[in-house]
Parts: C-alpha cells; sequence; structure tokens
C-alpha cells in the first residue's frame, strides 16, 4: 500500500515511475501526457524460445485531479492475478499465466525512479510526488487488512495479528538527519536516498 500525491512539474520527464524495480519495469508508472496512473509487470515467455511478456494494468478514473491530493494505492496479488485499489475501493484487475521474470528476485524497490543508473536520461524515469506511507505484506489478500493495517498507528502495529506479516512499513514523514526512513516492522528494513554519484 502506498499513500501518495502527485505533483505537476513542467520539467519533469512526460512518463515516470513512482517505484520499482530497474531493468523491465516491475512498478507503478504515470504517464503525466495521457493522464494515466498504471501497475506494470514482465512475466516470462510461454516457451523457451518466446520473449518475455510485458503487462500493463490501467488504474480507471484515477487521474492528476484525483491524485494531487492524497490518495491510496494498493497492489495485490493472489497467485497468477493482480488487483489494483484506489482508496481501497477495487479499481482493475488481471490474470497473468506465466510466473514473473527472474530479474525481479534480484533487484531491490526503487521510491521515485526506475532506472537511476541508466545512460539515458528518458530511461531513468524520475517524476515528483510526495509520499507519506509505504507498507509490503506478504500472505495477507483481504482489503479489508490492508485498510485496517494503514490505519493503525505505527506505535500500535505490533498489536495487529497481521504484524508478522508486514515486511516493512515506512512512513515518510518520520526521516532522521542522515535521510533515512526506518522500519516499523519487526525486520527493521530502512530506506534510505541512493548517493547521487550513482544518479548519473
Amino acid at each position: 500500500m502506498l499513500s501518495l500525491n502527485l505533483i505537476k512539474d513542467i520539467n519533469q520527464i512526460i512518463y515516470f515511475s513512482i517505484f520499482g524495480k530497474p531493468g523491465k519495469n516491475f512498478g507503478l508508472t504515470y504517464n503525466k501526457e495521457a493522464d494515466i496512473l498504471a501497475l506494470e509487470f514482465w512475466t516470462q515467455g510461454s516457451t523457451k524460445v518466446s520473449d518475455d511478456e510485458f503487462h500493463y494494468i490501467k488504474f480507471y478514473d484515477t487521474h492528476y485531479d484525483s491524485m494531487k491530493d492524497w490518495i491510496n494505492i494498493t497492489i495485490v496479488r493472489n497467485e497468477d492475478e493482480f488487483i489494483v485499489y484506489k482508496n481501497f475501493e477495487r479499481n482493475n484487475d488481471k490474470d497473468f499465466e506465466k510466473n514473473l521474470i527472474d530479474d525481479y528476485r534480484y533487484e531491490g524497490v526503487l521510491i521515485g525512479t526506475g532506472n537511476p543508473g541508466s545512460g539515458v536520461p528518458e530511461h531513468r524515469y524520475h517524476g515528483s510526488f510526495d509520499i507519506k506511507k509505504m507498507f509490503f505484506v506478504e500472505d495477507v489478500i483481504d482489503i479489508d487488512v490492508v485498510k485496517k493495517i494503514a490505519e493503525t498507528d505505527s506505535s500500535n502495529l505490533n498489536k495487529l495479528k497481521e504484524y508478522k506479516n508486514i515486511i516493512f512499513n515506512h512512513e515518510f514523514d518520520t526521516v532522521n538527519n542522515e535521510g533515512i526512513v526506518f522500519d516499523n516492522s519487526e525486520n527493521t528494513f530502512f530506506a534510505e536516498k541512493i548517493p547521487s554519484f550513482f544518479i548519473k
């Protein structure tokens, strides 16, 4: 689940990643020109010699005017189906047949960019938005449970029976003086800025 609001920057590129994994993108993207928010991902080819297959799930009725204020976006994977939610209401879905590509096993999640090290500026997918909260949970497909986690104060998360399912939970309004966002889950992961020398 991700709580965000978009900022229209006339200087930013037309297409950017809100969060994702580099390479063949897996993540949430926004196309400024088309005014479309979408989940993008790749699955393995249907045969050993066929190319990987690209998938795209558009969020309906989710345009800039509805995202300039805070909005909650949730993406749920239920076996071979992705379901996307806007403000905890089901918005769209897509079935897929093959496994997600193996590349996704080895790359971390990037926020605000897709490929920061790319030599092609347009492929870095930088964008402008504010983010309030972001968390991942595993073995949870019930949107009511996701909503409960989202609405629970971070100091009370460990009282939820689903606490063990939270992979990480970051609240971006609590950043220390080194720009690190600590984790409110038991895993104690943290988010940090990519060093500027890595961004071309």
